[in-house]
């Protein structure tokens, strides 16, 4: 399956905690916040483990209301610019930060975004064959390792970047929220198959 990735988090508190605090769902809640994204009234079709909810079947929407963290995830949403988002961004924050990974292992395609207030503050999308395709706002300290080197394809590959973009995009996922999807674990990492998230489509 490889790592592929389009999810948004709305966040009232620490982003990491998102999966990790043992919530109830608001299912109606988030059928709302699923809608936002279909453009079309949905049901509810059943619940995806979060690995599999960060990259839903194609008109299929994974989203989850819980206290302090709207959860919405959508191959809809996947942007190779981040920035397109903005205006979404915006109007669905009303004043909360977000922060997005969006990745697809089979185009070595790899991005982040934090907006603040409806205002992008950061933004990176790389892969092998564009370069940097978009790079807005200075770089985080997760960054920095990987621009140094610190994380660079084996030697005696010949890559046009200084890291792969699925390895950046799993550390982003990480950083943001506690999980990976392929990688090295650590303790502090949450398993994403033991985190359920509801999927809607539309009716």
């Amino acid at each position: 399956m490889g790592s592929k990735a389009a999810v948004v988090v709305f966040v009232e508190a620490e982003p990491k905690r998102v999966f990790r605090d043992s919530v109830v769902i608001d299912r109606a809640k988030s059928q709302r916040l699923a809608e936002m994204v279909l453009g079309a009234t949905s049901h509810e079709a059943g619940l995806l483990a979060l690995d599999l909810a960060v990259w839903p079947d194609s008109g299929m929407v994974c989203a989850a209301s819980l206290p302090e963290y709207e959860v919405v995830c959508s191959r809809d949403l996947a942007r190779r610019q981040p920035s397109e988002l903005t205006e979404w961004i915006s109007q669905v924050a009303s004043g909360r930060d977000a922060y997005a990974v969006f990745m697809h292992s089979a185009e070595d395609w790899g991005a982040f975004a934090i907006w603040s207030d409806g205002r992008l503050v950061r933004s990176l999308s790389v892969s092998p064959d564009s370069g940097v395709i978009e790079d807005v706002g200075e770089r985080l300290a997760f960054e920095v390792p990987f621009w140094e080197g610190e994380h660079s394809v084996r030697s005696g590959v010949d890559y046009s970047l200084p890291f792969h973009p699925i390895d950046f995009g799993n550390e982003a996922l990480r950083e943001f929220f506690g999980f990976i999807l392929e990688g090295r674990e650590d303790e502090s990492c949450v398993d994403p198959e033991e985190v359920e998230i509801p999927a809607f489509r539309a009716v």
